[in-house]
């Protein structure tokens, strides 16, 4: 596998994730790319992967980019990923946005450098497209990510770019839900409570085998979820009806964007479109302070297209090794990911 651009950068293994990781995680734009996040995955969801993390720099020394691998070695094949898989919107190499040519690269040269320890390479959440060329690898699928892009003057403004059935089922089914309150979970102490009743609605409507990342993982959540409360990331947004959670909807504001990352509603309330409202306040919430890019979260849900203005897509990859690595990768094309 040539790297592109490989004279331009060295690698070296990141022993210490510290203050350099949390400016490029910054840069990148990407909360799942955090310090924050990756500490408590580590802690409470990497399910005995080791780290593959390799920094890679310029020739001036500058630091352009991390490649965050983990490897899971199961019975017969042991899989490299990124840290934070399945639970993670987005993943890949972690660089700024004016560097990507060079994140790429970083990661060409980290798999090249890591391929004596992993017999299939599963590169999942990979934004936008053509990742099978840039990686030489197997597309194993194409994934929706659609996003609402702003700012938007107002939020008359943006629904004014909305269907016209939207606009009138968003006035209509607030109009007749008596007793409708919206609450931003706006204190420390108010967190666990907004955290139960998401983990609680989420449940009610899909179980918990339906979402082994999030109610699977509970305490990972739960524990980035204090600290990124600490650091003004969290949007925890409920809608009420005569005090109790009906629905929620848990953002996270990073940078000039808000990442819609999971929701909850009362399965009981289906004709209200308790779901539909809070996921329409999230978004007037987000233009309101200033958001110029509110996504919707993977998935080609019918509901997220009606708000999108755009769709860049995620992808996932594979790249197998000696004949274990291709037996792997071809199990996991036929099943879809």
């Amino acid at each position: 596998m040539p790297a592109m651009a490989a004279t331009t950068l060295t690698l070296e293994p990141v022993d210490r994730i510290g203050p350099e990781w949390a400016d490029l995680a910054a840069a990148s734009g990407n909360p799942f790319a955090t310090v924050e996040w990756t500490e408590a995955w580590l802690e409470h969801a990497a399910a005995g992967c080791s780290r593959r993390f390799l920094a890679a720099r310029a020739q001036d020394g500058r630091l352009v980019a991390i490649v965050p691998l983990v490897v899971a070695r199961g019975r017969y094949v042991r899989k490299a990923r990124f840290l934070g898989y399945g639970a993670s919107n987005e993943l890949g190499a972690i660089c700024a946005p004016s560097d990507r040519k060079l994140g790429v690269a970083a990661l060409r040269l980290a798999l090249e450098e890591t391929r004596s320890d992993w017999d299939v390479f599963l590169g999942e959440s990979l934004p936008g497209g053509g990742w099978a060329s840039r990686l030489e690898a197997k597309l194993i699928k194409r994934e929706s990510s659609p996003v609402a892009r702003g700012p938007w003057t107002s939020w008359e403004a943006y629904l004014a770019s909305r269907s016209r059935s939207l606009r009138k089922e968003l006035r209509q089914k607030e109009s007749r839900l008596a007793g409708l309150r919206y609450r931003t979970v706006a204190a420390l102490e108010e967190l666990e409570p907004g955290l139960d009743a998401l983990f609680t609605l989420h449940r009610a409507r899909w179980g918990d085998d339906a979402s082994p990342f999030f109610s699977g993982l509970e305490r990972f959540h739960r524990a980035f979820a204090a600290v990124a409360f600490e650091r003004g990331w969290v949007r925890l947004r409920l809608l009420e009806l005569d005090g109790r959670p009906v629905a929620a909807n848990y953002s996270l504001r990073f940078g000039d964007a808000e990442w819609s990352y999971q929701h909850g509603r009362d399965p009981g309330l289906e004709d209200a479109s308790v779901g539909l409202l809070v996921f329409a306040h999230a978004i007037r919430e987000a233009f309101a302070e200033g958001a110029r890019e509110f996504k919707l979260g993977p998935g080609p849900q019918g509901y997220k297209r009606r708000f999108s203005t755009d769709d860049p897509g995620v992808e996932t990859v594979g790249i197998a090794r000696g004949l274990r690595g291709r037996a792997s990768l071809l199990a996991v094309r036929r099943r879809g990911g």
